[in-house]
This record gives structure tokens, sequence and C-alpha cells, in this order.
């Protein structure tokens, strides 16, 4: 006999009636996009996270894409400049970097955590180089005050790939509140699932949020205005309820 090695539904029955409820509130709102739904779970992850700010997006991917996209649309990067990507991620982390003709300068991890190796950091950094990106994996923060202060000293931003923690703890600060910005997927397999792809980014910084939101929704700030060129990247609102649901187990 077969042992599943995650049984999604299994995962998602525990919690069958409130994800109904939850679905069926949003059919019956008739309001599919950008509505209620989205802006509760929105403030409420942002409260979990400890940042101000959380902006949902279609999935976890975009989430990175959006970040280092609305870095270059506020003039803080530019094409051909260097982001700092640990060797031993999944291929998500790099094409984000790529995606927007930045290149990733990659760094071999730590051998006993897989995890990026700080030590080898300083030797890579060159006057190109923008950004040092972190990748929270198999539920380890990948973060140190040596990655801190090294951002620091060389005006270096730090982005948080936080697909694989949700929920762990750096002396009592969650990832995803660590960095200047963090990409979340909520793939149905990630410690908080949706019931399809989701994302957000999480920040502290109001004008990159603004910037994303804008970015995610063709590039659109209001009505027919468009400030930035952009993509559809937004959170449902069936999603933003599940998520909703599936938030208050964390």
């Amino acid at each position: 006999m077969d042992i599943p090695f995650l049984s999604l539904k299994d995962v998602t029955s525990k919690y069958r009636s409130e994800i109904h409820e939850a679905i069926s509130r949003v059919i019956d709102s008739g309001w599919y996009l950008q509505g209620k739904e989205n802006h509760d779970f929105e403030a409420d992850y942002a409260q979990y996270i400890g940042v101000r700010h959380a902006v949902g997006c279609a999935n976890g991917f975009d989430a990175l894409v959006w970040i280092f996209r609305a870095y270059m649309e506020l003039g803080i990067m530019s094409p051909g400049d260097e982001v700092i990507v640990p060797a031993n991620t999944y291929i998500a982390s790099i094409l984000a970097v790529t995606e927007n003709n930045l290149v990733p300068v990659l760094v071999e991890p730590n051998i006993t955590t897989y995890l990026l190796d700080d030590s080898k950091l300083e030797e890579v950094i060159t006057v190109k180089t923008k950004a040092i990106m972190i990748v929270h994996l198999y539920g380890q923060c990948a973060y140190t005050e040596k990655i801190e202060q090294l951002c620091k000293k060389n005006n270096l931003k730090l982005v948080e790939d936080n697909a694989q923690a949700h929920g762990c703890l750096y002396y009592g600060n969650k990832t995803g509140s660590l960095g200047d910005a963090a990409g979340h997927s909520f793939y149905p397999g990630k410690n908080l699932g949706a019931l399809g792809d989701a994302g957000a980014v999480t920040t502290d910084d109001g004008e990159l949020a603004e910037a994303i939101r804008i970015i995610a929704n063709y590039g659109s700030s209001k009505k027919y205005v468009f400030k930035y060129k952009g993509r559809n990247s937004r959170l449902d609102e069936i999603q933003a309820a599940v998520l909703g649901v599936e938030y208050c187990t964390v």
C-alpha cells in the first residue's frame, strides 16, 4: 500500500466547513478581485509577520519578481546590476533576478545548514552589487547579523525568499520581517497554503509596497491611469478568503 508523503486532501479536510463558508461568502458577495477578503488577509498577514505592509499577488515567484521590478522603477536598481543569491535554492529565486535583467551571483551554501554561507559574501561584492537575497530553506532562518552588517556597509538591499519558512523565528522576529522586503509563496504544499497559486510581498517600506501594488495591477494606480509598465498578478478573493482560514491555524 502506498502511503502519501503529503496528503493535501487530508490537511484541507480538517478545515472543510470553514473553507466552504469562506468560499461561499465570496461567491455570495459578487466581488471576486481586490475586495474585502484581500484587504483583510493583507492586514492580518502583515500583522502576523510583523511589518507595516503586505501586498497580495498571484504567486510566490511574482512576489520576488515585483520586489526587484519595483526597485528598478524607483531608480534603486538598473539592468546589469548584481544580486547575490544562494546556489542552493529553487530556480524561482534565480529567475526573479534574471526576469528583471539583473545578474545573479551564486554563492555556495554552508555545508552544515545548506543555507547561504555568509563567510563567502564579502569576496563577491562589487560596485555593481545592489542586493543580497537570502532563502529560508527547510524551515530554517538564513538571516545572520553578518549579512545585515554587510548590507549596511555596502548600501545593499536585503531581500528574503520566505517561500518555505512561514512562522520561522529569529530571536522573536519572523522571517519575512528581517530584510527590506520578502516574497512569500502560498502554493498549496507550503506551510501556509491556498487552494491554488497565491503569494505576497511583505515590507516596512511604504513606497516599495505601493509600487508593487501598482505593478501587479497592470501598472495602474487608478482606473485607466498607468504609472508603470505592469502585469496582471493579483491575489483573487477566493484564495484570500481561504488563506484567511488557513492563517488562523498557523
